[in-house]
């Protein structure tokens, strides 16, 4: 349905099939292998002394792929969990496209590492059968020893060299799902203990032999450019080494980041801009064009029926406008590259998204070739959709050339963040339904407006599938109404956009699930009741180029309510509210909301989450991605940027609030099991949580929000 979708697919999914079946033999490996290391394919090698190393062809920022991808791999192969090493892919020959994002790890790569460590696994097999002259059919797998009759038992690693030999099955068995003894189970992060013990290396964690630091002075107003300066300050600053010119401003290059910071403070001081054609923007004026744009032409991103005509008629018309801000990424590491360039070519260290993108404008950047720049992928410490830009990796490389070589790290401080994000943008909403004579909802109609992130995405280009990329979460519409129409009605802005966590699906969803509280009141409906009916007994629906199975929505919130006792009598002042979603037709969840006012404050005492996204590979890391989203989510309840003059108002934590430890509800997470392949737990939540704490606002108050950031003084009423 959307570009982004079809790029992540195309990033992440054809890059780990490509390589399965690939046989490796010792002299096709970089560097030294051993020759007995066991490598049927690019994701994991077999050492003579048992331990595994798997290769993970993911990026890890926090959502657990490092644990979720090895443990499909090492079901299937039988291995001992206790003696398994994990490395990070880089890309190259083997690993083409690295792409993370979307929620799509696990279900892009499930069948992919399952037939990987199958493979290995029979081949193993194969070679203790060669060895004791029997049948494979004779031998089974357990954590990692062939086993045959008669007490027979040989370790995986005595058998790397001979099972190399073996030929490379084309379609291995596949364990059956009651036969898992690891998949399905509560498992810890692989890396747990390194993060909290600070041993894990981030991106900012890097050091190499010589390495000096960078900070950058950008223009403030996004497009502009230096138009004077004096460096002679900057290069008086203790430690400033150099003042470089690069497309994207001035690089101050010193022996520490603190350096490099004090001597860009001084450059600040003598730099004048030329700010470009953003000079004079504000969130005020854009505002302005939305409005104007929620009427008159709009692209149409879905059309059941004659909506329009059906409301002309229509026995009730309710109609509300929702607004959502502008949201930054703000991740708790800070963008980041290491850039070394040397005599055949360079090396970079990006906590990339988007690996091989990376590697690629970094190349185009240092006039190479791709496979001169060799990209390491450290942990990240945040992604949220951020670092699948590449603005930040390519600065780094445009810093070390002009730099004169060397390795150099670019680092950005806080407001560098706030100031230079690609951001989520703006939109409002036009939200219209018609009402039949018997109360019923007859006609649905959905107006977008704002910039559309796609067309940032792609270069200034407007995509095909714009309309329908801009609408995801709202052209979706789960609910079975006789007359549909969701349009969008683009604004343009010279602000950059990227893709967010839980990207168009937050601000549509927090639009179309709190206006159907407003009709469900408007109709003295329960807003479960409602939703119940509305969903019916639809099966699968199609919309656009996805489908969902209506079915699962359907139980998920039934479960939900249920868990969370729907209906049942609450202390006066509190309420309960609830949302939906069936995300991008492949994962199902529900959230119920109790909250409650008190002293003009929001307190949000609970969130009960169902959710349906096919087999948990690790309910673990399940439970923590449900809780980090709904962080994310509540987050975006009190934040906002906001812009005056061409610039962010917001430069920080403190005026850009995100969720603190001890305004966290207490979670509770439910999964429903459908027997579907795994599908993603990344951005499923993140949309649930502000229409449904938003409608347990109503219900127990009486205050209707539909403009975000919440304020305290909405809350006044109370």
């Amino acid at each position: 349905m959307t570009d982004r979708r079809d790029f992540l697919k195309v990033t992440g999914a054809l890059g780990a099939g490509l390589v399965l079946g690939l046989r490796l033999d010792a002299k096709a490996l970089p560097g030294k292998v051993a020759k007995t290391e066991f490598r049927p394919n690019a994701f994991l090698a077999l050492g003579p002394d048992g331990r595994v190393r798997i290769t993970v062809p993911k990026v890890e920022m926090g959502q657990g792929v490092r644990t979720a991808l090895p443990m499909v791999l090492a079901e299937e192969m039988d291995l001992d969990w206790s003696r398994i090493d994990v490395v990070n892919a880089t890309p190259g020959p083997d690993f083409k496209s690295m792409g993370t994002g979307g929620s799509t790890s696990v279900s892009t790569t499930w069948t992919t590492l399952r037939q990987a460590g199958a493979a290995a696994r029979e081949m193993l097999k194969a070679a203790a059968a060669a060895q004791w002259g029997l049948a494979v059919g004779q031998c089974h797998t357990e954590k990692g020893f062939v086993l045959g009759p008669g007490g027979r038992k040989l370790g995986y690693g005595d058998l790397a060299d001979a099972a190399a030999k073996q030929p490379l099955p084309s379609k291995p068995p596949l364990k059956k799902p009651g036969d898992f003894r690891l998949l399905g189970k509560r498992t810890p992060r692989f890396d747990g203990t390194d993060i909290v013990t600070g041993k894990a290396v981030f991106g900012l964690d890097v050091r190499r032999p010589g390495q000096r630091f960078a900070a950058v002075l950008r223009c403030p107003v996004p497009g502009g450019k230096p138009k004077a300066w004096d460096k002679s300050k900057a290069e008086a600053v203790h430690g400033v080494k150099a003042v470089v010119e690069v497309p994207t401003g001035l690089a101050v290059i010193a022996e520490s980041t603190w350096a490099a910071f004090k001597g860009r403070e001084a450059l600040a001081a003598t730099t004048t801009w030329d700010e470009g054609a953003a000079k004079d923007f504000s969130s005020a004026s854009l505002e302005t064009k939305m409005r104007a744009a929620l009427t008159g032409p709009a692209d149409e991103a879905r059309k059941v029926g004659d909506a329009e005509k059906v409301l002309a008629t229509a026995a009730r018309l309710l109609e509300a406008e929702y607004s959502f801000p502008y949201q930054a990424h703000a991740t708790v590491e800070p963008m980041n590259a290491t850039a070394h360039i040397g005599q055949a070519g360079a090396e970079l260290w990006v906590g990339s998204q988007s690996a091989n993108r990376a590697q690629d404008r970094a190349a185009a950047a240092l006039g190479l070739k791709p496979e001169q720049v060799q990209l390491n992928v450290p942990l990240i410490g945040g992604g949220f959709g951020r670092r699948l830009g590449t603005d930040f990796s390519t600065e780094a490389a445009q810093v070390a050339k002009a730099a004169g070589g060397g390795p150099i790290q670019v680092v950005w401080d806080r407001e560098d963040d706030f100031r230079h994000d690609l951001f989520h943008p703006a939109t409002l909403h036009r939200m219209r339904v018609g009402l039949d004579a018997t109360g019923g909802i007859s006609a649905w109609v959905h107006r977008i407006a704002g910039p559309a992130i796609l067309r940032s995405w792609m270069g200034g280009q407007k995509s095909p599938t714009q309309a329908a990329s801009e609408a995801n979460g709202a052209l979706d519409l789960p609910y079975g109404i006789p007359a549909i129409t969701v349009d969008f009605g683009e604004v343009e802005a010279p602000t950059p956009l990227g893709w967010w966590r839980g990207i168009q699906i937050v601000p549509n969803v927090f639009a179309r699930e709190c206006f159907l509280d407003e009709v469900a009141h408007a109709t003295g409906m329960d807003p479960l009741q409602l939703r119940l009916k509305l969903l019916g007994d639809q099966g699968v629906v199609k919309f656009g180029g996805e489908e969902a199975d209506i079915r699962r929505l359907k139980k998920v919130l039934q479960v939900a309510a249920a868990k969370a006792g729907w209906g049942r009598k609450l202390p006066p002042g509190r309420g309960l509210g609830l949302a939906c979603h069936a995300y991008d037709g492949r994962t199902y969840a529900a959230q119920v909301a109790e909250v409650s006012v008190e002293k003009g404050q929001l307190r949000i005492h609970k969130i009960t989450c169902t959710v349906d996204c096919g087999f948990v590979v690790n309910p673990l890391g399940l439970e923590a991605q449900v809780e980090g989203g709904i962080a994310f989510g509540l987050s975006a309840l009190f934040s906002q940027i906001t812009w005056e003059k061409g610039r962010t108002v917001q430069t920080g934590y403190h005026d850009f609030p995100v969720l603190r430890l001890a305004d966290m509800p207490s979670v509770e997470t439910h999964i429903v099991s459908s027997g579907a392949d795994p599908s993603g737990m990344g951005e499923p939540p993140v949309p649930l949580a502000i229409p449904a704490v938003l409608n347990a606002l109503f219900a127990a108050t009486g205050i209707r929000v539909r403009s975000l950031p919440l304020l305290p003084q909405m809350l006044q009423k109370a």
